[in-house]
């Protein structure tokens, strides 16, 4: 029987050593999280299970290249958005999103799996207003708002924050690349 006061992180290590119920505990944990994610994003309800079925495929498929030393939701979260945003490329001429949602709104994310990990180190890097900012807004899922209340700090002030540490990262990972 597993053990419900593992971390993420030790689930996923038992998940990537064959631990299926490992799994099904992180399922339990984050499945509701993950489709709530969509829901807010996508209106197509069939379009929302095909996208949440992906998600834990892929997943699946990844596991190895889970870097114990991260923390996983933002690692489930980066493959979330990515299987999101490649199916709403794949079917732009359907209106998969809310008029109040657009693609500028949801981080550009690196489609292979193998560079989540590096993604997630680079984060490390920047300063903690930054990485504070990016971690409510797209693994918690606030409003610039609801950010600046926690931040106590205005609206546009967030947005700036946010703004910056999505340039900070970028650079930092086309840096990583050698790409100055």
């Amino acid at each position: 029987m597993l053990q419900k006061n593992l971390t993420d992180e030790e689930l996923m290590v038992m998940y990537q050593n064959g631990a299926e119920n490992a799994f099904a505990e992180l399922y339990s944990r984050h499945s509701s999280k993950i489709y709530g994610f969509l829901k807010s994003r996508i209106y197509q309800v069939e379009k929302i299970a095909d996208i949440y079925q992906e998600v834990f495929i892929k997943m699946h498929r990844s596991k190895h290249l889970y870097d114990k030393s991260f923390p996983v939701l933002p690692w489930i979260f980066t493959i979330t958005k990515s299987v999101m945003i490649d199916e709403i490329r794949k079917d732009k001429k359907s209106k998969l999103m809310d008029d109040n949602k657009n693609l500028d709104q949801i981080p550009a994310t690196n489609n292979d799996p193998a560079e989540i990990g590096d993604a997630t180190l680079l984060i490390q890097k920047l300063p903690d207003s930054q990485k504070t900012a990016l971690q409510l807004r797209y693994v918690d899922d606030k409003t610039f708002e609801e950010i600046s209340e926690i931040l106590n700090t205005s609206s546009e002030n967030v947005r700036q924050i946010v703004s910056r540490g999505i340039k900070r990262l970028k650079e930092l990972i086309n840096k990583d690349r050698g790409q100055s």
